[in-house]
């Protein structure tokens, strides 16, 4: 931010401010309670494309689906009369709640073949390809439990008490490199040193929790309109 505000001048840090609080925007602000370090709007374009042309329906009929009686005339954006004209009443409008449900259905079943005592198979991978990567750092103990990492030329500070220097670790809850370097002098498991929350059993439980909830059907009479 320094370099910023030299180089940027008045104009520059006047835009950041228009970015509101800076938790939203830059890294080492973020919540570690989210555990999460990225802050993109790639969910929104998954979104986007899930939905497709029903985007152009209403917000209840979008989230519940349409259902159509026949004989009942079609009322629909013209994007996609020609599409669903032959078979749209047994083709109707999913909804978002369903196609949600069934996505974390299939995941729940995919996960039942996972280890009940482990952690999920992506971030095991993730560890696996961090361990990799500490080919080029350093570790110093300066005291039992406390590390001093050399990488290139910067140094980082770290004890075994999720704090690193980088702050990675204490992001995301997945030991950095620099931890995993200190790990492997110590002769620890770093898998002992990813948080539960990504863990199976917490994978399953919130899963589990979460298609309860979108099971739970809107009260009232079923959507006939598109």
């Amino acid at each position: 931010m320094e370099r910023l505000r030299k180089e940027g001048k008045a104009p520059c840090m006047k835009w950041f401010a228009s970015l509101g609080n800076q938790s939203k925007w830059t890294k080492h602000k973020f919540d570690p309670y989210v555990l999460s370090e990225i802050n993109t709007s790639n969910f929104v374009e998954s979104f986007n494309s899930t939905l497709g042309e029903d985007r152009c329906r209403p917000l209840l009929t979008l989230l519940e689906g349409t259902y159509i009686d026949y004989g009942m005339t079609v009322l629909h954006c013209s994007s996609m009369k020609h599409k669903y004209a032959t078979n749209y009443f047994h083709c109707p409008n999913t909804g978002i709640r369903r196609v949600c449900v069934v996505k974390i259905a299939a995941r729940q079943q995919q996960a039942e073949n996972w280890d009940e005592e482990g952690i999920c198979p992506n971030i095991l991978k993730l560890v696996k390809d961090t361990k990799e990567a500490t080919e080029f750092c350093k570790s110093h103990m300066s005291s039992p439990g406390e590390f001093e990492i050399h990488e290139g030329k910067s140094q980082f500070p770290l004890n075994l008490n999720k704090k690193c220097a980088c702050g990675a670790w204490k992001l995301t809850g997945i030991p950095c490199r620099h931890v995993m370097r200190a790990m492997i002098a110590s002769k620890q498991d770093p898998h002992m040193y990813v948080s539960n929350w990504y863990s199976v059993k917490s994978t399953k439980k919130h899963m589990l929790t979460t298609l309860h909830q979108y099971l739970t059907r809107i009260k009232g009479q079923p959507l006939k309109s598109c």
